[in-house]
This record gives structure tokens, sequence and C-alpha cells, in this order.
């Protein structure tokens, strides 16, 4: 893929993934703000709603006292009327005036509030307040009888309009009931039954604990455990308001469990929507891993098959050369050239053919076709072989060998030709990646039921990066040109899947400009 295409890509799915988490986060914040906002709105109007029902209540307990007081003392003493108002209106045509007035009709029961509160100083008796509307009409003819009428007699005449018993007794009655304390007033059991009616008419079934407040003071009406409860959002309501909209009482709650509460009802939601943006944040960091990875693979196997292409290149051209040669008349009655020119034709196939049969060996063992056949082999052996595999090479480039094979215990169950593929492949390496003479140290030694393999050299060493990739399919150390070095990066890869096969391990420890140490360790055949 084109980086120009790619990156920008890459950017626009981050942003996009970043945008989908942040709408995410936002709806949830939003979401609970308004269950929030709902669950104070509610608490609220149950408060408000317990508030009234009590205070109704409380006057109700003092109009049926009352008004079983009037039942037994039966009319009033006096009444007395005060008009308020009064508007008159004379009709031309009928000789009619029509007086329509509105006034308070006082009555006197000769009822001391001692009887509702012994405690009280005021003797005065109650007196009930009634509001009246009247309507008069007056003909000439009937002026002076009417004029005669006492004020009995003219009360036959109006329309009364009895006000309602929390107005007519208001004033009185709240004026009373504040002389009383609050826990004779109101009790606990009263008040936590209206609570829990209220909250259950508006689906709120959590526990709570309220207490009744007369200012900053606690009284003893409330729950028994609202101390505990410092930290917690409190909801409160006035109690008792009088006639100017004051109270001194204060009703308050709080819901230990109202978080939980709250999120209870979008739990489901939420999990829901994390467990989504989870699986789009995995989904897409394994994408971007994959792709990445794939790049990567991508531009190993490139450079793969131009090494592949270059190692193929110098043998056919030498194989084509070879064969130009023995055509030539004068070499075809030549039999010492002839042969010679067809040993090289053998010697370059041979290396092709080679060369394929590792990259078909290294995807059979990929796949985990043609598995290894094992039998019991010697280690030492097996080193040896791997010299004189390398005799050549060795000569070529003037390599020092240190031979310090000191294990007691050599013999291990293994694919001896595998084996000797691997101590090859490390054997070249180092020979590969060593600018000066090549200086190669082998060892070995026993530690419990292993025996271990050192393979060191004084080459160019490895960076961190470097010795974190090189067991890698197709991946190669260059030196600056990517042919600089022959290969074609399959033969670690080969040396770690052998030494796995085998149930052993292989770690290398390099410093760059200093050389490197490839340690196997394999199990003893027991």
């Amino acid at each position: 893929m084109n980086k120009k295409i790619f990156y920008p890509l890459i950017a626009i799915m981050t942003f996009a993934l970043v945008g989908i988490i942040f709408v995410q986060g936002f709806w949830i914040k939003t979401t609970l703000d308004n269950k929030e906002r709902q669950f104070s709105l509610n608490i609220n109007q149950a408060l408000k709603s317990v508030s009234e029902q009590i205070q109704s209540r409380e006057m109700r307990d003092y109009l049926a006292v009352y008004q079983k007081l009037i039942d037994s003392i039966g009319s009033p003493k006096e009444s007395q009327l005060s008009a308020v108002f009064k508007f008159v209106d004379r009709n031309e045509n009928t000789n009619q005036t029509y007086i329509y007035s509105h006034g308070i009709l006082e009555e006197d029961y000769n009822v001391s509030a001692k009887l509702f509160d012994q405690e009280s100083l005021d003797s005065s008796s109650i007196i009930d307040y009634k509001g009246i509307k009247t309507t008069t009409i007056i003909d000439e003819a009937f002026d002076r009888e009417m004029q005669n009428m006492s004020s009995i007699e003219r009360l036959q005449r109006v329309e009364r309009l009895s006000l309602m018993d929390k107005a007519k007794y208001a004033s009185i009655f709240m004026e009373l009931a504040s002389l009383k304390p609050i826990h004779r007033r109101l009790t606990n059991i009263e008040l936590e039954l209206l609570l829990q009616r209220e909250l259950r008419d508006r689906d709120i079934d959590i526990p709570f604990q309220y207490r009744v407040f007369n200012g900053t003071f606690a009284t003893k009406v409330g729950s028994d455990n609202y101390t505990n409860l410092e930290g917690l959002r409190k909801y409160k309501s006035p109690l008792f308001v009088n006639e100017n909209g004051n109270s001194e009482f204060e009703l308050v709650i709080a819901f230990p469990e109202r978080k939980f509460f709250l999120r209870s009802s979008l739990t489901t939601l939420i999990l829901l929507s994390l467990l989504f943006t989870l699986a789009i944040i995995i989904t897409f960091t394994s994408t971007i891993f994959q792709i990445l990875k794939q790049k990567k693979v991508s531009e190993i196997k490139s450079d793969f098959i131009n090494n592949m292409t270059h190692e193929f290149k110098t043998p056919i051209a030498t194989i084509k050369l070879a064969i130009d040669a023995i055509e030539n008349v004068n070499v075809r009655n030549d039999i010492k050239k002839r042969s010679q020119y067809l040993k090289m034709i053998k010697d370059e196939n041979d290396r092709m053919n080679n060369q394929v049969e590792n990259v078909l060996r290294i995807s059979q063992l990929d796949k985990k076709e043609n598995i290894i056949k094992k039998t019991d082999c010697n280690i030492h052996e097996i080193i040896e072989e791997s010299f004189i595999h390398l005799k050549l090479l060795f000569k070529n480039r003037n390599a020092s060998i240190v031979n310090d094979l000191l294990a007691t215990r050599i013999n291990i169950n293994g694919s001896h030709e595998d084996l000797v593929n691997v101590v090859v492949n490390i054997l070249e390496n180092a020979i590969k990646y060593s600018t000066d003479t090549p200086i190669i140290n082998v060892s070995t030694h026993n530690e419990l039921d292993y025996i271990y393999v050192r393979i060191s050299d004084k080459g160019m060493g490895m960076s961190i990066d470097v010795k974190e990739k090189i067991f890698d399919k197709f991946y190669r150390e260059t030196k600056g040109n990517v042919h600089n070095v022959k290969g074609h990066g399959l033969g670690l890869s080969y040396v770690k899947k052998i030494i796995d096969l085998h149930f052993g391990t292989i770690n290398v420890d390099s410093n760059l400009g200093k050389g490197s140490t490839f340690i196997i360790k394999l199990p003893l055949n027991n």
C-alpha cells in the first residue's frame, strides 16, 4: 500500500475511533445526568406531597374536634354581619333597585381555646367567620317593610358561600398547633408510610433515611441510621408552612443506594456500550497490527524474492556460459575441458537445488508436514560433520575455529541431518557477518539433563532491534547493500523451528561491533 494513502487512512480511522469513544462517553454521561435530574424531580414532588398531606391531616384533626363541639352546642350564641362591599343598580323600567353586597358573617359559639389546649392562656371564644354574598331586590311597595326586617330575617334571603374549612380556621389552628412540639404533631410511622407510598408511586423502591430538623437542630422525628449518612446528597422540604409561607421545620431525606439505583436501569445499556466499544478498539488495534505486520512481511518477501533472484542469477549465468563453451568445437573435442564444464554445470545445479530444498523445507515445517525423524545422535559428531561441510568456506576466509567440546553426556534423540544443518547455518552466518578474519569458538557443556552448545564469533554483532527479529522468516541483517551478504533470510528461521521440534531452546547474546553468541539447549537422551 502506498505510504501516502496508508498513513492518512490510519489517522482517519484513529480519529473516527476516538470520536466513537467520545460520543459513547458523552451519551452515557448525558443519560446519567438526565436520570439524576428526573430522580431529583420525583423526590422533590414526593416530599412536597408528603408535606401537604401531613398539614392537611393536622387541619382535618382540628376540624373534626371543632365540628363535634358545634354539633353538641347547637346554634351560634351571637351572629353579626359586617358588610364589606356593596353595589347598587337601579332599573328604571321596573322601578326596582338591585343591591349586591359581599360581607363576613361572624358566629360566636362561646367555645374557649382551652378546650383544644389545656395549657393555653387564651380564654376568649372561638368565632366562626363565613363569607356572605347577598342580592337584595327592593321594590317601592315593600321598601318600608324591608327596612323593618331584622338582621336574622334578612339572612333568609342571603345566598351563603361557605369557604373551605382550611381557609376558615387556618390561622387559628396553625397558631394552636405551633405551640405543640413536633413529635406530638407528627409520628415516625405516619411520616415513613407516607414517604414509602409517594416514592413507590414514582417507581422509587430503594432504602432511605430521613430526619425532621428545626433549623439546624435535629428533632426526635426521623430514622435511627440518619446520622451515618455523611457525604450523601440530601433532599429537603419544609413542613407545616404558615400563611406567610414560612416554616420552622424541614424534612430531610437521603438515599444510601441512590447511585446504584440510578445506574441499575442503565447497567445493561452501559455494559453493552462498553462491550461494543471495547470490541471496536480490539478489532481496530488488531487490524492496524495486522496491516503493519503484513506490510512488513510484504517488504521482507520482496527482499527475499530479490535475494533469491540474485542467488539464482549467478548459477544460471555460469551454466549458460558452460553450455556455450561445450558447444565450441575446440572444447567439444577436448574431453578434459568438457568434463570440467559439465562438473561446473552439475555444481551450480546442485547449488540451486539446495536453495529450493531449503525453501520447501521451511514451508513443510510451517505446515507441520514431513515431521523430522529422530534417532540416537551424538552432538560432537554433528559438530564435526558441520566443520567438514564448511571446510572450503573456512579455508577461503582463513577462518580460525576453536573447539572446546567439554560435555561428557552427548547423546540426544534427534534428527542427525537437520541438526547438522542447524550448526552449518549458524557457522555460515558467523563467517558471513565477520568483517575481518573470522574467529569462531564452538563449545559444549552439560547442565542437569541438558547439553548446551555455544557458537561465538567476533563479527559485526547485532543491535537489540535486530536480535528480536533474527528468527523471523525472511529477515536478514544487511551491511548497506542488501546483496553484500549472500542468503535469503530462511536460515535462522529454519534453525529455530528445528530446535523447537527437538524440545530445545536457542538464544542469542550479541552486542553491536563485538560479535554474537548463539546458545542451543537440548534435552539429553535418557
